[in-house]
């Protein structure tokens, strides 16, 4: 083998060993950085679609939209960032604001929804849907659920004795051991069980 055939084999050699220690080099650097999330509404540009990076100001991903994503929480009160809601957003009332001298949550909202048959037909759905797992459709309290250890919480006996109001907040924030059901309930939901459990046809 001449000189130059030699000289050629060791710089072939030496790229072909340079080349390798790069791919390995960028093998590591890419196992080593970061996992990346997917694109969420909160710090994805809407405008500047996926397949062209480009700025459109009539676009928005699909996928992207500003929305509650699976398995995201939300809450009446908490929309997505530039989201509108379609009802609007209610006045937060704390549970210590006062109206007069009575807790605001006791005396409003008023009741805006007449006490119409189809009404209490549909809170009676609702309150079988969202309420009655704890306190029974029957509102006496005693279901599976406290078998589980959860105590009995009867309201049947309640109802006659509190507002309107006070049962729609109830629903919309919840109490100590009752979870807000106002995301997944609207306001004519939560006003049709109210005039469901305030009916005579209440529990039968």
């Amino acid at each position: 083998m001449n000189i130059r055939a030699r000289r050629i084999r060791v710089v072939l050699g030496a790229a072909a060993v340079v080349a390798s220690a790069g791919a390995v080099w960028l093998m590591v650097a890419w196992a080593a950085q970061p996992a990346k999330v997917a694109p969420d509404y909160q710090d994805y540009d809407l405008s500047r679609p996926w397949f062209s990076k480009q700025k459109w100001a009539w676009f928005l991903d699909m996928v992207n939209q500003p929305s509650i994503k699976p398995q995201e929480q939300g809450t009446f009160q908490d929309f997505p960032l530039d989201s509108v809601p379609r009802g609007g957003v209610e006045p937060f009332i704390s549970a210590e604001a006062k109206s007069g001298n009575q807790l605001a949550r006791d005396v409003l909202p008023k009741n805006p929804v007449p006490a119409t048959a189809d009404s209490i037909a549909h809170g009676k759905v609702m309150f079988e849907t969202y309420c009655a797992a704890c306190h029974a459709a029957n509102g006496m309290g005693l279901t599976p659920v406290t078998q589980k250890g959860l105590p009995p919480i009867p309201i049947a006996a309640m109802i006659p004795t509190v507002s309107e109001a006070h049962l729609y907040n109830k629903a919309l924030y919840g109490g100590v051991l009752m979870p807000s059901y106002g995301f997944q309930t609207s306001a004519k939901d939560r006003w049709d069980i109210v005039n469901y459990v305030k009916s005579a046809q209440f529990g039968k």
